[in-house]
């Protein structure tokens, strides 16, 4: 038993809660609404109690408008402070579907793990995908009840597509995991990827994770994030280390820091290139890194299309505004469209008269063109059919 310690915050949509030991179960909570929202509040903090099976502890709370999954994850971290014997509660999760392999990863939009008003919402801005980082966003101080709230953020909500960037293995990478595959994510994204082995390694962790949580095996994907000179030049094989890995992205703001450059077009285009074929030839997808400048719209549909030209597949956001110029950039235009459609149709009537040239216009159509237009009807496909 250890003394009592506050967690969360005055902000809005949180809550601050005190446990201190007790002869029975106490509650005292106060909120803005304190008639309207004390039975609702006390019910959740009830249900979290008893979870954990503790009957013998007061607890305070301090509401700002906070959601119920965000007062449970405050009151199950407070409570395994106070009392380090109990050990992770398992929230109940909402039914998650499985992911495709290959769905739509147009834009993956970052949000820290450990702010509850920016958590608000996160599967409604209309990314493709949601990535919630437990590393780099959070401090030393905040990991260990961070985790716990988004474990109960993944058992709560639905989202089309969710990862969760843990810590390095080597640092608080394996509480992340044993915490929050309660909450069944459909990918780990792991930081600073150097090596076949960093990925191995994780692969290994989410096994005995998914075997002891009852999760089926091989259900939950891995995304390496590229960020140093080292992961550079080991691309290929992070990208082909296991069938885990879907997709790889870029971090240019570590990259460029770890080799001593400015972030410019030239100082990233090596990287930037290793990443993309290393990704093609293991038959993943790659995501770009992402663009830091809210304020400048035609820097980032800039950068969006040089991404795109190389090869990726989609960019980082950390904005919500952010998310329709990449999703613009990233989908095939109405004239890309119906190139598509006339050069595949050229090959079909070709294929029936037996004719092994194809011309359109004078123009003649091969086989990497072919293949290109059947990718881009793919791709319309998807993006009509929501990503899927």
């Amino acid at each position: 038993m250890s003394e009592a310690q506050l967690v969360g915050s005055d902000a809005k949509r949180d809550c601050q809660v005190v446990v201190t030991p007790a002869p029975s179960l106490e509650i005292e909570i106060k909120a803005s609404n304190q008639r309207l929202l004390e039975p609702g509040i006390r019910a959740v903090v009830e249900k979290t109690a008893s979870a954990l099976g503790v009957s013998k502890a007061k607890i305070a709370i301090a509401d700002r408008g906070a959601l119920d999954y965000v007062i449970s994850g405050r009151v199950e971290a407070a409570l395994r402070l106070t009392f380090p014997e109990l050990t992770s509660a398992i929230p109940r999760s909402i039914p998650r579907q499985a992911s495709k392999r290959n769905r739509i990863r147009r834009s993956r939009l970052y949000a820290p793990g450990n702010n509850p008003r920016l958590l608000i919402g996160l599967e409604l801005h209309g990314a493709d995908c949601v990535l919630v980082d437990l590393e780099d966003s959070v401090p030393l101080s905040e990991k260990q009840v961070t985790r716990v709230l988004v474990k109960h953020l993944l058992a709560a909500v639905e989202f089309p597509e969710v990862w969760v960037r843990i810590n390095p293995l080597d640092t608080y990478g394996r509480d992340d995991l044993a915490e929050i595959l309660r909450g069944r994510p459909h990918g780990i994204c792991l930081p600073k990827a150097e090596s076949s082995a960093d990925i191995t390694s994780l692969s290994e962790e989410i096994n005995k994770l998914e075997t002891s949580y009852g999760i089926a095996n091989g259900a939950t994907y891995i995304m390496p994030i590229i960020e140093t000179a080292k992961g550079v030049l080991h691309a290929e094989e992070i990208c082909a280390a296991d069938e885990r890995v879907v997709v790889v992205s870029f971090g240019a703001e570590d990259f460029t820091r770890d080799v001593g450059a400015k972030r410019t077009v030239e100082s990233l285009l090596f990287a930037r290139s290793m990443i993309v074929a290393a990704a093609k030839t293991a038959g993943i997808q790659a995501s770009d890194t992402v663009y830091s400048n809210l304020d400048d719209e035609k820097g980032l549909i800039a950068e969006t299309k040089q991404a795109r030209n190389l090869g990726f597949d989609g960019k980082g956001v950390i904005n919500p505004r952010q998310i329709e110029p990449i999703h613009t950039v990233f989908s095939p235009t109405e004239q890309e469209i119906k190139e598509a459609r006339q050069i595949v149709a050229a090959a079909e009537e070709a294929e029936k008269h037996g004719l092994g040239a194809i011309a359109i216009e004078g123009k003649m159509i091969d086989k990497p063109v072919l293949a290109r237009a059947r990718q881009t009807l793919e791709l319309a496909a998807l993006v009509n059919k929501g990503g899927s």
